[in-house]
């Protein structure tokens, strides 16, 4: 079961990076054409570490009250499921979500041009907080999770699972982009399609969330 929730974050972390405000700002974001040739690993780097961490924090609370957080956990699950499947909350909440992280902005160029692998990593630190309209739905429901796990390590694990998912993606942009010459942002999904991936995410959450509302999970354990 422990293999199936990593998977299951990694995924997460993947379909994240497919959302519709996500794909006008990978490829200028990282194109491996543009800097340092391993600029994009540095991002990527400091998202893991920055998830991973946040992971670590929430198993450690998740631990002292693990059980008591089921309910509230479960239930922001299903609040972020409703938020990706609804046209309506997702752009109230991206609206609202943009505002917080335009103002840390200034951050992505930090000390570029003199210590360009250092403000990629210091990026990829801070990239939850620049893409919270696309990462929040998906990230919230993914620590939601991981603080009923009351366990540090395997917390630690499903967000650095999320990272790997979140980060492989914009590494393949990237390298991609300057392989191809820029080409690769014409084969990326379409924005009717990515639509279409966070409706079915947000489904897929709103159905998790509800399952281990009434743990469907303990229950499923339970029989293995």
């Amino acid at each position: 079961m422990a293999a199936v929730s990593l998977l299951a974050s990694f995924a997460a972390g993947a379909v994240t990076v497919f959302t519709p405000c996500c794909l006008p700002v990978l490829p200028p974001l990282l194109s491996g054409s543009v800097g340092h040739r391993l600029k994009p690993l540095t991002i990527v780097a400091g998202s893991i570490v920055s998830f991973t961490l946040v992971g670590l924090l929430t198993g450690y609370l998740g631990t002292l009250t693990s059980d008591s957080l089921r309910a509230p956990a479960f239930l922001v699950i299903i609040a972020f499921g409703a938020v990706m499947a609804d046209d309506d909350l997702h752009e109230a909440y991206a609206a609202t979500a943009s505002k917080i992280s335009g103002r840390v902005d200034g951050i992505s160029v930090l000390s570029s041009a003199a210590h360009p692998l250092a403000a990629g990593f210091t990026l990829g630190l801070v990239i939850g907080i620049l893409w919270l309209p696309c990462v929040g739905p998906v990230l919230g429901a993914v620590l939601a999770y991981a603080g009923t796990t009351g366990d540090v390590s395997q917390s630690g694990l499903l967000l650095f699972s999320y990272g790997a998912g979140f980060g492989l993606p914009m590494l393949g942009v990237a390298y991609g982009s300057k392989v191809a010459g820029g080409r690769v942002r014409d084969v990326l999904p379409g924005v009717e399609q990515t639509e279409t991936v966070r409706r079915l995410a947000g489904y897929l959450l709103l159905l998790s969330g509800v399952a281990l509302l009434f743990q469907l999970d303990r229950v499923l354990l339970s029989n293995i």
